[in-house]
């Protein structure tokens, strides 16, 4: 009798056992070593924190954010390529809009096609040339917030997915380009059947030469129809020593402002596409 009471106690405490091995915490898939994961969902969107902001950014001025605003957007524009610098440019379904960070190698973390989350309490939104960013006060006016303030105001949500609805560029013609417009950018869009000004064939992007004020930006210019389009080039940018192509072009990129001049950034050449004629 013993014997038997043993073995059924043993066979209990050994089913018990195995019973505590088998149980698994279920994994926390949008959880992340870098980001604030404690981000709750957006409230507000892209179009929306403009427009709460809008005689600010219009002023060229700055603003603390003190509400719970919380916007969401997928990345559009990186630094991976040098031609964007310091800067994310996030896209949702409303419009896109400018984050600066004093940080270089922002793609390690947040990449075109990444997810993220920008919780704005306790950041700036202001106007730099009348064109909305969310960053840091700097020299009285809007700038990039801190690289050390940053991983406390982003979430990142999913894994890096180009395929995203937002990655989709909104297609505009010439009939956009109106004064009422330019209080809508950024905006990320394609231009179609358009030419780059400056295109012969031989012509670089940014070689350093053309920029002797040591900017870091040379300008180069877009024509779509009878409006001409100033288009931002960094002389850092991993392409700047690279040939312009020439002829019709179909372009994705940014649309920005500097005060009343419209201004495009491309995030890399594979955002264009050269139409065979």
């Amino acid at each position: 009798m013993k014997t038997i009471k043993y073995i059924s106690v043993l066979a209990l405490t050994l089913f018990t056992a195995t019973s505590c091995m088998n149980v698994f915490d279920e994994p926390e898939f949008n959880v992340f070593p870098f980001g604030n994961n404690e981000i709750g969902e957006a409230n507000t969107t892209i179009d929306e924190l403009k427009t709460m902001f809008a005689s600010t950014i219009s002023a060229s001025g700055v603003k603390e954010v003190t509400d719970s605003i919380i916007i969401e957007g997928v990345v559009v524009a990186d630094d991976a390529q040098g031609n964007v610098y310091k800067q994310l440019i996030i896209n949702d379904t409303t419009g896109a809009i400018i984050i600066g960070v004093n940080d270089v190698g922002l793609y390690s973390m947040t990449p075109v096609g990444q997810r993220i989350r920008i919780d704005c309490r306790g950041l700036h939104v202001g106007g730099y040339g009348k064109m909305a960013q969310v960053g840091g006060l700097y020299n009285g006016g809007i700038g990039r917030m801190n690289q050390y303030l940053f991983p406390q105001h982003v979430r990142l949500i999913g894994a890096p997915d180009r395929t995203q609805r937002e990655m989709t560029p909104e297609v505009i013609d010439e009939s956009f380009f109106t004064n009422e417009n330019k209080d809508k950018l950024a905006k990320y869009v394609r231009l179609e059947n358009v030419e780059i000004t400056e295109a012969d064939g031989t012509a670089l992007w940014a070689p350093a030469e053309l920029d002797p004020t040591e900017s870091g930006i040379v300008e180069r210019h877009i024509k779509m129809g009878k409006t001409n389009i100033v288009l931002r080039m960094s002389t850092y940018a991993d392409f700047a020593n690279e040939i312009i192509p020439d002829g019709k072009l179909n372009i994705n990129g940014v649309l920005t402002r500097f005060k009343d001049y419209w201004q495009f950034v491309i995030n890399a050449t594979s955002d264009i596409e050269q139409i065979q004629e």
